[in-house]
């Protein structure tokens, strides 16, 4: 296998040595720079920066506050680890404390990653009412416990609580400060069964978004394989965008010949000749020639052979359960679908993978969501949707259509919902803005939020936990009717047990604190995240801003202090308040209250989604009845 690497790493270099659209920096000292990480502006993607101390040899990651060692980089993973910050000598506070800990910028393409388990130590009593695991029996304390140099500066401050990072793209921040928790540390891939002497050495994952073609002022900036011209995510740049029969390799930084058969109609021997003929031309050797053949033919059968599987498997997922009016799409139609997966198409881009708009040829649009290749965790959510949607249907949650089966990476086919996010509205990103959201369409949406949880409760057999209800997962149609969306975290409840014990995953602000403390899922954990998204819907602020003040960070223990304050109408959206009558003001408290009862510590004390969807009926049957008065 190291020989076929070596010798396809030369074919590429014979391929595409004119092909320099963007630079690498060279090494520092003895460390690898690999693109697009750049030490200077004449080097790398200028977004990618890192530090380079050219006396010792060793890079440095910066941030908004501060700069972090650099101890691994994989340009493959496209991601990096840095050393936290140090304790200050006998005392339990980290040196970046001052700065309030690591804070990345959000402008940049990096964030933390859901690799890391992150140990939060010298923490005040406030902290104790927050998701965090905090309670004795906590990993942050058998680190403590069985570290002795930790032990003799950490041990006389009891309070440590335990984070398992969510990795999304708005993890930008590891946060300590005098009245939460005055110091951290973060290890990855951290495997909790292991005792601590056998812990990895503290880091930190960041990962970096893959880099887009490099920008130019004109095709001087260019190179032959590649054109200037608009780039259509920023209407006032232009990019190097790779010709026709290219593909842009955003590790390489370069324009580079696809030499993988992803053909689904199959690969010729017409092309394995050229791309012989064209290593041949370079190298010269007969003997070369021959081996590589012999290796190319090799790669190609393991290829076939690992693709037959993988079609095998989509399709014994997708048939098992008898989805409903699913098909099996061809690679053929899927790059059709996608202008070839072109970027103008693209909506989104995740830690599992890519969604595209797609146009199939009957004129049907759709969301086109396809895994990272190499990216296990992002092709096993993405197989875990197909077995979810496979067994459900109901006009909230969002429908798919069919599944990939002849491409590398598993690629789903979901029903386009053109409106967005609830969280991108609530936010004003939307043309439609804030204002289209009026207090009886904020009604409608939870309404139909919850129909959809509660079905997947109460109707779908096996019941299904959904595991990741927030706002960004809450699609809007055009006619702004939700459909709950995003199943990757979901999980088949067993009808004979009251809860899954499983590892605590969700999205920081969203996630019950009794299943992270208990590692125990039930239905009732999503009652908790839902009762945020109300909140989210009442306030139209965020579920965690760091914005607000320390102790109202998390929006669920905001709106909670509120209520107890009596005060809960000073935190509604502005803009709903200036329009409400004396009603109005009433439902929306209502909601408010029904939200709170959703956030109970107890999960036994919370209602089920189908009493939340019941009660959000009879709100909206009276806003109803008031306007129609008027």
């Amino acid at each position: 296998m190291e020989t076929y690497t070596a010798l396809t790493a030369v074919m590429m270099l014979l391929l595409t040595a004119s092909a320099a659209a963007a630079t690498r920096c060279p090494s520092c000292g003895p460390t690898p720079v690999p693109y697009p990480l750049s030490t200077s502006p004449t080097c790398g993607d200028p977004s990618y920066r890192v530090l380079c101390d050219a006396a010792s040899g060793s890079l440095s990651f910066p941030t908004l506050n501060n700069s972090y060692p650099i101890t691994s980089i994989s340009a493959a993973a496209q991601r990096l680890v840095i050393q936290p910050a140090q304790l200050v000598s006998g005392r339990c506070v980290t040196a970046d404390l001052p700065t309030q800990g690591l804070q990345l910028n959000s402008s940049l393409p990096f964030n933390v990653t859901s690799s890391n388990t992150i140990m939060y130590l010298n923490c005040s009593q406030t902290l104790l009412n927050s998701p965090l695991n905090c309670s004795s029996a906590s990993l942050c304390h058998e680190y403590v416990n069985g570290t002795a140099a930790v032990d003799g500066v950490c041990g006389a401050t009891p309070i440590c609580c335990t984070l398992w990072a969510w990795g999304s793209t708005t993890s930008y921040s590891i946060r300590v400060r005098e009245t939460g928790c005055r110091a951290y540390t973060s290890f990855v891939n951290l495997d909790p069964t292991l005792p601590v002497s056998r812990w990895p050495q503290p880091g930190l994952e960041i990962q970096w978004v893959a880099p887009p073609e490099p920008l130019c002022g004109s095709q001087v900036d260019c190179d032959g394989n590649s054109t200037c011209g608009p780039d259509p995510a920023d209407s006032g740049a232009s990019r190097c965008f790779c010709n026709s029969g290219l593909t842009w390799d955003p590790t390489q930084g370069i324009c580079v010949e696809n030499i993988t058969c992803q053909d689904p109609d199959g690969c010729g021997a017409t092309d394995k000749t050229a791309l012989i003929a064209s290593l041949t031309s370079g190298i010269g050797a007969g003997l070369i020639a021959s081996i590589v053949l012999a290796m190319l033919y090799k790669h190609h059968e393991r290829t076939r052979k690992a693709r037959e599987r993988l079609a095998q498997e989509r399709e014994e997922i997708l048939n098992s359960n008898g989805a409903i009016g699913a098909k099996n799409f061809t690679g053929k139609e899927i790059k059709k679908a996608t202008n070839n997966f072109s970027r103008d198409r693209l909506l989104g881009v995740g830690g599992y993978g890519e969604v595209y708009k797609g146009i199939l040829d009957d004129g049907t649009l759709v969301a086109i969501k396809c895994a990272k290749l190499g990216n296990a965790k992002g092709t096993d959510q993405v197989l875990n949707e197909v077995r979810i949607l496979c067994q459900v249907n109901h006009r909230c949650l969002v429908r798919l259509l069919g599944c990939c089966v002849d491409l590398e990476q598993p690629i789903l086919v979901y029903e386009y919902v053109e409106n967005g996010t609830l969280l991108e509205h609530l936010q004003g990103h939307r043309p439609s803005g804030r204002a289209a959201l009026s207090w009886e369409r904020r009604l409608q949406i939870a309404h139909d939020a919850a129909e959809g949880l509660a079905y997947l409760h109460s109707s779908a057999v096996p019941p299904i936990y959904h595991r990741d209800v927030k706002s960004s997962n809450i699609l809007l149609d055009e006619k702004l009717n939700a459909k709950v969306s995003d199943f990757g975290l979901s999980r088949l409840a067993h009808t004979d047990l009251s809860h899954i014990t499983t590892c605590a995953q969700g999205t920081l602000g969203y996630l019950d604190p009794e299943y992270y403390r208990n590692y125990q899922l039930t239905d009732k954990s999503d009652v908790y995240s839902f009762g945020v998204v109300l909140l989210e819907l009442l306030t139209s602020q965020k579920a965690i801003d760091f914005n607000r003040a320390d102790d109202d960070v998390n929006l669920a223990i905001y709106v909670r202090r509120m209520v107890d304050e009596e005060r809960l109408m000073d935190a509604v959206d502005p803009l709903l308040k200036e329009k409400a009558d004396l009603m109005g003001v009433e439902t929306m408290k209502a909601l408010g209250f029904l939200a709170v009862g959703c956030l109970e510590e107890r999960r036994q004390n919370r209602p089920s989604m189908k009493e939340v969807a019941e009660e959000i009926e009879y709100i909206m049957s009276i806003a109803t009845a008031k306007v129609a008065q008027n």
